[in-house]
């Protein structure tokens, strides 16, 4: 116990750096493997999971960036690009203090941060997919000012094809969400160009450390388990084997360090001023200020708030708009009648169920519409 006690005793300036060096690299174990969850909850498109991991992530890069020791640059720009695009079908999300830049909008600046991140015709490829989106994701929502607005903000603050301009322009002045352009250049597409970003891009610095130890520490408590219900088949007799003994030890060594890691997340700052917290333009508090575009904040409503409008506006019957009958027209002429979940799943209905969807088309075909 006096030794155990003693090793942990620091009497010189050379032991405090060493201290310093090895929290160092615990911490950026802990990044790179945030990092690669959050890359993993984006490729499973797992929203709520994403957000999580991300608190995570973001306490441990500003720790390390606070105590001057961040090397983790292009991993944060990359999960700031990663929140918006897992964001950008939410109007009510914000990354910006101007509630008219959606997040699909703020994505675009942090893509364009990393074209030397990626080769010439995906970097081409993606810029294509959120420009086209920030304009298709308004015009699906029946937004059509802010479809505009997204249009004139595109003009300026980005190069556009004048081509692909002309086809937006068209679109938003017909409010067409079923135009060709906006059906060849999906979300999905968005989503899966920037899979094939992740793929490609180098992650030989992420470390997977941390994976390997846990992976250890299950199939050791396998083995001892397969070790014990074998033995209780024979007879009970207590185990003796070196490789038993060494299991035990891994075990014990992987779990100090996790221990170590809870206990360092303890010192991560508790401030209530949190620029990664969703916030909402409906609150009286104050907001904090974003510094940079590669912050990662959210201003949108709360979890909670999100949940109540959704409950009362559910409540409230909604006239069908002329929008929502070409999607349902569309639907049932794709997927046949009756299909109302699959329908449901294919085109965006605001708050419909398929229950919703069966009356509608009732109602449609009983004013005799033209199909």
């Amino acid at each position: 116990m006096d030794t155990e006690c003693s090793s942990h005793e620091i009497s010189s300036s050379t032991e405090k750096t060493n201290v310093v060096e090895v929290e160092s690299v615990v911490q950026s174990w802990m990044v790179d493997y945030f990092f690669a969850t959050l890359c993993r909850h984006f490729k499973a498109r797992s929203g709520p999971e994403f957000h999580k991991a991300l608190k995570i992530f973001e306490a441990l890069v500003d720790e390390l960036e606070c105590s001057h020791r961040s090397g983790h640059h292009s991993q944060r720009t990359i999960c700031c690009l990663l929140a918006r695009v897992i964001d950008g079908e939410h109007l009510d999300v914000h990354y910006d203090r101007v509630t008219q830049i959606t997040p699909l909008m703020s994505a675009l600046p942090i893509w364009e941060s990393l074209k030397e991140a990626s080769n010439k015709d995906l970097h081409a490829k993606i810029k294509t997919l959120l420009i086209v989106q920030s304009v298709a994701v308004c015009v699906k929502k029946g937004n059509s000012k802010l479809a505009k607005e997204t249009l004139q903000w595109l003009e300026k603050e980005t190069e556009i094809p004048e081509k692909l301009q002309g086809k937006l322009t068209a679109i938003v002045s017909k409010k067409d969400a079923y135009d060709p352009l906006l059906m060849n250049l999906t979300f999905n597409q968005l989503l899966e160009n920037i899979d094939m970003f992740l793929d490609a891009v180098n992650l030989e610095r992420s470390s997977v450390f941390l994976l390997e130890a846990a992976s250890k520490v299950v199939e050791a408590r396998h083995e001892r388990l397969e070790k014990t219900l074998s033995e209780q088949d024979r007879s009970e007799r207590i185990p003796s084997s070196s490789e038993s003994i060494q299991t035990e030890e891994n075990e014990a060594q992987v779990d100090q360090l996790v221990l170590n890691m809870r206990l360092k997340r303890k010192l991560f700052s508790k401030q209530t001023h949190d620029p990664w917290k969703p916030e909402t333009a409906k609150k009286t508090r104050t907001t904090s200020k974003r510094t940079s575009i590669c912050k990662v904040s959210r201003r949108s409503s709360s979890p909670s708030e999100l949940q109540s409008d959704v409950s009362v506006t559910s409540k409230i019957r909604r006239k069908w708009t002329v929008i929502e009958d070409r999607k349902l027209k569309a639907g049932v002429k794709k997927h046949g009648e009756g299909n109302w979940r699959i329908i449901l799943n294919d085109f965006e209905f605001d708050n419909r169920t398929g229950v919703n969807l069966k009356d509608r088309w009732r109602t449609l075909k009983s004013k005799g519409e033209d199909f």
